[in-house]
């Protein structure tokens, strides 16, 4: 029996080994997505990943293109983009949806209350773009709508918001909480809807999960399981979460995050599950703005699928 039982602990011992995983360095752009994996990221002391957190579009673009980082979260399309141009980064699931909507002053009811208007968005060459203008183009409007992107993030798109009485802005969570916190009288058109509506499809695909070709397949393995634990979390408790938030840092108060972590859209699905929704995405972006993935459709190996 001792024997049996020394051979089970050794046999133990050796799966763990095997199963060790390397300390691997995290980016992640504030908002929604960082929500997502605040949990994973407070508890740093049970894992050897290196989390760093940032601001707009552009480190994502320098962590693609120098290969600074072992994964990466970002939109969808980047990540398609850059691949397109020979970045080593393979698409490991979706941790982010649908998450855009249209604030304004003055009274909006519905998309086509917009005809004639001017709207201040983020999103230039990257996925909110992308929907914004599929979308404006599926609606008949009285008169055009002039979308000017001239804010590089929500909060930015926000900012140019509060300076005009009259300005309409398309934002995200949690900037659209904040904008409710901040504003007696905010009307809010949530483009999921306005998508569902016209398009009849469900939600769109936001913030990917990008891991390094040369990345361990256990240490993949080890942070996908911490990021669908840390997502799941977000909707058990977000009041604790907000704490979390607060305590890291987060560029919102902890009131916000966890009033704006309901109507966020954090779902994390691994590619095995979210395969199909993906490729129908980056389907439709190619036929309509084939530029925003790189000019052509990803080849299967861009799908980081489990070996």
């Amino acid at each position: 029996m001792k024997k049996i039982l020394l051979m089970i602990m050794i046999l133990t011992v050796s799966l763990m080994a095997c199963q060790k995983t390397e300390s691997a360095n995290v980016i992640v752009p504030n908002g929604v997505p960082s929500i997502a994996q605040s949990y994973m990221e407070y508890n740093t002391n049970k894992h050897e990943f290196n989390i760093e957190r940032v601001n707009g579009p552009q480190p994502l673009v320098a962590a693609f293109t120098a290969e600074s980082h072992d994964i990466i979260i970002a939109p969808v399309n980047l990540g398609a983009n850059l691949y397109q141009k020979g970045s080593p980064y393979q698409l490991t699931g979706v941790l982010t949806w649908s998450n855009l909507q249209i604030i304004s002053r003055t009274e909006i009811n519905d998309i086509t209350d917009l005809s004639g208007k001017d709207v201040v968005a983020y999103g230039e060459g990257a996925v909110p773009q992308m929907i914004i203008d599929y979308l404006f183009d599926l609606v008949e409007f009285n008169q055009d709508v002039n979308i000017q992107y001239d804010a590089s993030s929500p909060q930015e798109s926000f900012m140019t918001f509060l300076q005009e009485e009259e300005s309409i802005a398309i934002v995200s969570e949690p900037v659209t909480t904040s904008a409710k916190d901040q504003i007696g009288s905010l009307y809010v058109l949530d483009l999921a809807d306005v998508w569902s509506d016209y398009t009849n499809l469900d939600l769109f695909p936001l913030a990917g999960i990008f891991v390094h070709k040369d990345l361990s397949s256990n240490t993949v393995q080890n942070y996908l399981s911490l990021i669908n634990e840390s997502a799941d979390l977000v909707y058990e408790d977000p009041s604790e979460i907000a704490e979390l938030c607060e305590s890291l840092g987060y560029p919102f108060e902890k009131t916000i995050i966890a009033d704006s972590i309901a109507s966020s859209q954090i779902d994390f699905q691994s590619m095995e599950d979210s395969k199909e929704t993906v490729e129908s995405f980056i389907s439709m972006i190619y036929e309509y703005k084939p530029a925003l993935i790189g000019g052509s459709i990803p080849d299967e190996d861009w799908y980081y699928l489990k070996p």
